[in-house]
């Protein structure tokens, strides 16, 4: 049986770079799309590595989602759609929020009902859709109500409503990934920025009241979840959550660096979390402002991003593990040591 010519979106980055991998190695032919200017050159500040999808000698074909006219060409002759494109940097405006991560995947979504063949459609959404979680929603399940504390997930958000409802009333299977906090080889902004800063520390300190657990799932994990779905033989609809089986706390993670870097850990007394956030959090702001507003660059400090300092969070699995979904790396510890070393190898840290 011929596999179905398979389209990703957002194919130039991190993950979908290894969505187009992924692909490749299961045998599928694929279209791969992007910003024209993301294709011409590797451009590691801007996450974007087009070397690999040459390397893998796919097709390419440049296009802005914003724009319908240049999205239907993409779409000929597509049965699997894997959707990762979208605006993921708590700097931007709502304004280019809502055109790129929710106007893009209308005119996707259009586009490809017009074509008529497609047959799954799969989506990258977002873990932190759910909010900032209190103790009594612990674990966090697909079923719970989404609460977005930010621009960025309030347009994740609406953009998987509009998913739901699209493939629903058009009785095409569909799914939505919820990755928590992604690593793996090629991550420079999120987990990225995390999992290098880390491990670089030396020493590592933690207060002792730091026991929010942290989310983690490696890039892998999330394609590998993407391609599983897609080709499922029951039924899949709605949100899935892609998080791995470790619940680590956040001392558990400096102590795992500590040990992993060969640096010393330091357990200091309990802060005040709260007051030290609002305080960060304003400050950020403010940086925010002058950075953005006033110089046009990125800010080094956001406010959204320290939002979750020492936040507890637990997400539920089952629902993915129910298709039949087996991790490659259940435990974050195991990833995270090799994701360390591909850095270390690369000459990124």
């Amino acid at each position: 049986m011929t596999k179905p010519l398979c389209l990703v979106t957002g194919a130039c980055g991190f993950m979908g770079t290894h969505m187009v991998e992924v692909l490749v190695e299961a045998g599928y032919k694929v279209r791969a799309t992007d910003l024209p200017s993301a294709y011409p050159d590797d451009d590691r500040a801007a996450g974007r590595f087009p070397s690999v999808l040459r390397k893998l000698n796919v097709e390419f074909v440049g296009a802005d989602l914003t724009d319908p006219d240049a999205v239907k060409p993409l779409v000929k002759d597509v049965g699997f759609i894997f959707h990762i494109a979208g605006l993921f940097n708590y700097s931007s405006k709502w304004e280019a929020y809502e055109a790129v991560n929710v106007g893009g995947t209308r005119n996707l979504l259009d586009a490809a009902l017009a074509e008529g063949k497609l047959s799954r459609f799969i989506m990258w959404g977002a873990g932190g859709v759910y909010g900032l979680p209190t103790p009594d929603m612990l674990p966090l399940r697909e079923d719970m109500p989404t609460n977005p504390p930010n621009n960025y997930l309030k347009s994740k958000d609406l953009a998987e409503k509009l998913v739901m409802e699209v493939c629903e009333k058009n009785k095409i299977p569909y799914a939505i990934l919820r990755p928590t906090t992604v690593y793996g080889p090629r991550a420079v902004y999120g987990g990225g920025q995390l999992v290098m800063g880390l491990a670089k520390m030396n020493p590592l300190a933690a207060p002792a009241n730091f026991t929010g657990r942290v989310p983690f799932i490696h890039v892998r994990d999330v394609v590998g979840a993407a391609l599983h779905l897609a080709e499922h033989k029951g039924t899949i609809a709605g949100p899935y959550n892609v998080n791995d089986d470790s619940q680590m706390t956040q001392l558990d993670l400096m102590r795992f660096f500590a040990k992993l870097n060969g640096a010393l850990f330091i357990k200091v007394p309990p802060i005040p979390v709260e007051p030290i956030k609002k305080v960060a959090i304003k400050a950020a702001g403010l940086m925010q402002k002058v950075m953005v507003d006033m110089l046009h660059k990125k800010s080094p400090l956001e406010a959204d991003t320290i939002a979750y300092l020492n936040g507890d969070f637990v997400y539920s699995n089952e629902k993915l593990k129910a298709t039949g979904y087996q991790f490659i790396y259940p435990d974050a510890r195991h990833g995270l040591r090799d994701t360390v070393q591909w850095y270390r190898d690369e000459g990124w840290i």
